[in-house]
This record gives structure tokens, C-alpha cells and sequence, in this order.
């Protein structure tokens, strides 16, 4: 299956990034730029987004500068050479020594003495690897849409590529380095590996503002999967109120000239019970579908009592009138504590129920392609 999301390299510099010095200690960094001899390097830190300089050193006629670091918290940093920039992540533990050549500092030749930089930008690279040989698949599917051994190989290297993603971020999940992988994944499909590394990396890098950010992004989500589940155990309760089979509850509530009618006096007709509102904009779109299946089963021994959830007489009458709904009609002008969707484990309108000749519910929530269906069967 091909991967819809497009994936590309961490743009660090747009993501905001907290720096926060400490006590004690310190750390090098070794730089050796290649035609870069007498250009000034700068190792940042970020705040607000914005980049700080932490020190600078002025290369030598090789490229070679030495920038001494305080003990700074595992974060993303840059070191900077005539507006190049590298990205590194670094604790307060760590040296290191990087080799690179003028044009090219973002893909340094070397980079050693920190784990958190090697597989950072070791993970770029397989990023950079794979986006050519995705871009040159593309290009063969580009001139020959039927090419399906071309598909088939892009298929087969998105997923290689996911995975890898996946299991990159396991190996690395309270490290920043993880932070390039993971962002690459699906969260709603690795939910627990997105939790997983904001868990890890609350211990090493609490104060760093891409945390910050990446853990607020995963909370959200988190949030958003709790609220399903509760709405979905909500719906299933609703819906063991009153099941299939069932004797629908009595309805006996005012009509709209002021007098009273109940579902009771229905009895011996198939009755769809429709919970609706003057308000509601869904409910007042459908109406002209469910009139038409009126007008093609009222003769038949088909009614509808149309329940609403309004609370203003007028604006009622109104809708009724405007909408020309020929059949029966009921409101406590309750609102959404009307009584009858209370019974009914209403939660949304438009809702319907559909009782047969005894009384008893048929059906649930059906709109009116399949309400017609369902009348087609009962009167054929």
C-alpha cells in the first residue's frame, strides 16, 4: 500500500526548542570544516524558537576550531558556518567531534563521540536514501502508470521504510534521535509507541520545548482516544436500553395545537418514531427524504410521530409548516431533556425508531434510504 504521508527530514529550526544551562562541567566540540579556513563556527542553543549563541571560534586556514560548551541538557543544538547549519543532540556528557566540507555541513562526513548525534544523523541519512530512491520509483511510475513492478517496489519500500521507522524509535525512545522517526509514523495506528517515547523522554529531556511540543501533540491524541472509547461505551449503553425486539416506551406528550397524543394510539401500524428540532440543520435536510417515504407508505399503514427537541412553541410550528411534515407530531419543549429521548437514550438528532404493528422496536437510527428499504420488506 503507498504511504500518502510525504516524508521528510525533521526541520528542526521551526519547532521550538528550550535550552537550559546548568552547573559544572562542560564538553567540546571539535570542528574541522573544509574550505571553510577563517569563517566563524557558532554552537546555538534555542529558546522561544529563537537561536542563542552559546560560543563561536574562528576556523583556522584548515577549518579547524575547538568550541568549548557548558554542561547544557540533552536537547537538539546547531553549530552554524556562514549560514549552514547542523543539527546535533547532545547531553552534558558528551563531546564531539565533527568532520564536514563547506556546502554540505547539514551531511557531515564524520561525527563521533555522541551516541544521541550518531544516530540522529545516521537516521537522516537512511531518510536522504531513501527519499532518492522513492523520487526515481515515482519518476518510472510518472512516465509509465502501468508499470506495476515499479508499484509493487514502491509499495514494498514504503513499508520497509515504516518499519524501520518503528523499530528505530523503539531502539532510541528517550532519545532525541527518536524524534526523526516517529514523527514520520501514523499516530493514531502506533498510538503506544508515540506514548511510549513522550513516557521515555519525560525522564531525559522534561524542560527541552520540542518535547514540550511533541508531548502536548501526543496528550491531545491521547485525550482524543479516551473521549472515543467513552462515547463508543456510551453508544453501545444506549443501545442495550432498548434492544432489538423490545416494547418501545410509551411517548405521550403535547401536540402542536396544544392537545395530546401518544404512541400508543398508533398501535396496529408500523410507526418510525423520529427524534428531530427546528435547530437542527441535519434533521431539517433530511426531512424531504423522509416525507418522500411517507407519501409512498401512508397509505399502506405506515406512520411517523415526529418527536422534537425544541423549546420554542413558535419556532416548532414553524419548521413543521415550512417543511410541509404531514404526519403526527409531539413536544414537551423540553429541549434535549425531553423526555421521551431521555427514555430513548437520544444523544444525537436526527434519531429514529422504528416499531412494528405490535409496538415492538424493529430498528434504530435508520435514515431514509434505508428506512425505505426496510418498508419495501414489510409491505411487499
Amino acid at each position: 500500500m503507498i504511504m500518502q504521508r510525504t516524508l521528510q527530514p525533521l526541520l528542526l529550526l521551526t519547532i521550538i526548542l528550550a535550552g537550559c544551562a546548568g552547573t559544572g562541567g562542560g564538553r567540546t566540540v571539535e570542528l574541522t570544516v573544509e574550505g571553510a579556513g577563517g569563517k566563524t563556527a557558532y554552537f546555538d542553543r534555542f529558546e522561544n524558537n529563537r537561536p542563542f549563541h552559546v560560543d563561536s571560534v574562528k576556523l583556522d586556514g584548515d577549518g579547524h576550531g575547538d568550541l568549548s560548551i557548558p554542561a547544557l541538557p540533552l536537547d537538539f543544538y546547531r553549530i552554524v558556518v556562514d549560514q549552514e547549519q547542523l543539527i546535533v543532540a547532545l547531553d552534558s556528557a558528551e563531546d564531539l567531534t565533527v568532520k564536514a566540507k563547506t556546502g554540505s555541513l547539514a551531511a557531515p562526513i564524520n561525527v563521533s563521540g555522541s551516541a544521541h548525534s550518531e544516530a540522529y544523523l545516521g537516521f537522516n541519512r537512511e531518510i536522504r536514501t531513501y527519499e532518492t530512491t522513492r523520487d526515481s520509483i515515482r519518476a518510472l511510475i510518472a512516465a509509465n502508470p502501468a508499470n506495476t513492478a515499479a508499484v509493487s517496489a514502491l509499495n514494498a519500500l514504503n513499508t520497509a521504510f515504516y518499519d524501520r521507522c518503528k523499530s528505530f524509535t523503539e531502539t532510541n525512545s528517550s532519545s532525541p534521535a527518536a524524534l526523526a522517526a516517529v514523527n514520520m509514523l501514523n499516530m493514531q495506528q502506533e498510538m503506544s509507541l508515540f506514548k511510549k517515547v513522550r513516557d521515555d523522554m519525560r525522564r531525559t529531556m522534561p524542560r527541552s520545548g520540542f518535547f514540550v511540543q511533541f508531548r502536548e501533540q501526543v496528550d491531545r491524541m491521547e485525550q482524543q482516544e479516551i473521549a472515543l472509547k467513552m462515547q463508543e461505551e456510551e453508544q453501545k449503553r444506549l443501545a442495550s436500553l432498548l434492544p432489538l425486539g423490545s416494547l418501545a416506551p410509551e411517548i405521550r406528550q403535547q401536540t402542536p395545537d396544544g392537545g395530546t397524543f401518544a404512541l400508543s394510539e398508533l398501535r396496529g401500524k408500523v410507526v418510525l418514531i423520529d427524534f428531530w428540532a427546528s435547530w437542527c440543520r441535519p434533521c431539517r435536510m433530511e426531512n424531504p427524504n423522509v416525507k418522500r417515504v411517507y407519501n409512498k407508505y401512508a397509505n399502506k399503514g405506515f406512520e411517523i410521530l415526529g418527536v422534537s427537541l425544541d423549546k420554542d412553541h413558535g419556532a416548532w410550528i414553524k419548521a413543521i409548516q415550512d417543511d410541509g411534515l404531514p404526519w403526527k407530531h409531539v413536544s414537551d419543549l423540553g429541549f434535549w431533556s425531553n423526555a421521551a429521548a431521555q427514555e430513548y437514550g437520544v444523544s444525537g438528532i436526527p434519531y429514529t425508531v422504528l416499531v412494528d404493528r405490535e409496538g415492538k422496536i424493529l430498528q434504530k437510527g435508520m435514515r431514509a434510504q434505508e428506512l425505505e428499504g426496510a418498508l419495501a420488506e414489510i409491505f411487499k
